[in-house]
């Protein structure tokens, strides 16, 4: 733990901080504009969805098998980090009128565990592309979100500082992330992974139409450039 300490964790915690401020600079443009056509939601989005399935298959899920004996623990507790965020989806107000705020809020509660991926990612030698990565993908996820609190009503350039904020939990995860110690690191990747693929299946892809070219091409740039991240930086 104390050689975990003094090499992982200055990495973790600064590099999962950097990546939080991706929903801060995506969120700029909301001093602008107001709202998004669906068109351009739906690709934003996708894109971000793209990059999300990447990271966690192949910066989190394949080290995890790697560097687990079994593949076992790895599958139920990928398992395990889906069914997390679902539980403490499951707590929040679910009316009519919250979905906006619910949306804000499942948003912000994913970030803890993308934090996490930036601080094991450390283990596998995967930190900087995962962090990367969660970066890229906060762009739009910071942009929605302060568009979502546009329409609940709160002013530009509060909007922007609440979106900012919305990422201040990925530190948190990547602190967590950076402490684990080097057997339970391949169970937290797992953990990771499963959440952030949670928030893909469950809360993006059934609100794109895939079938549509923008959607399914924005998909795929996603995955293209989380690609070529990781053969850059890996």
């Amino acid at each position: 733990m104390e050689h975990l300490s003094q090499s992982n964790l200055p990495d973790g915690v600064a590099l999962s901080a950097l990546a939080s401020l991706g929903t801060g600079v995506g969120a700029v443009p909301v001093l602008a504009v107001r709202d998004l056509s669906e068109r351009w939601r739906a690709l934003l989005l996708s894109i971000g969805g793209g990059i999300m399935v990447s990271a966690a298959a192949f910066s989190l899920l394949l080290p995890a098998f790697s560097l687990s004996g079994s593949g076992l623990p790895v599958v139920v507790v990928l398992a395990v980090g889906a069914l997390l965020i679902y539980g403490l989806e499951q707590g929040l107000p679910a009316d009519e009128g919250s979905r906006l705020g619910l949306f804000v809020a499942a948003i912000a509660l994913h970030h803890f565990p993308e934090g996490l991926a930036v601080g094991l990612g450390a283990e596998a030698g995967h930190s900087l592309d995962v962090a990367i990565g969660v970066g890229l993908q906060n762009l739009p996820e910071g942009l929605m979100v302060a568009l979502a609190l546009r329409q609940l009503g709160y002013g530009a350039a509060l909007a922007l500082a609440l979106a900012t904020v919305s990422g201040w939990l990925e530190p948190l995860g990547g602190l967590v992330g950076s402490l684990l110690s080097p057997t339970a690191a391949p169970l937290g990747m797992a953990l990771a992974a499963g959440a952030m693929l949670y928030v893909v299946a469950h809360e993006l892809l059934p609100s794109l139409n895939l079938r549509q070219v923008n959607n399914a091409a924005g998909l795929a740039t996603g995955l293209v450039v989380m690609g070529v991240v990781q053969q850059i930086v890996g």
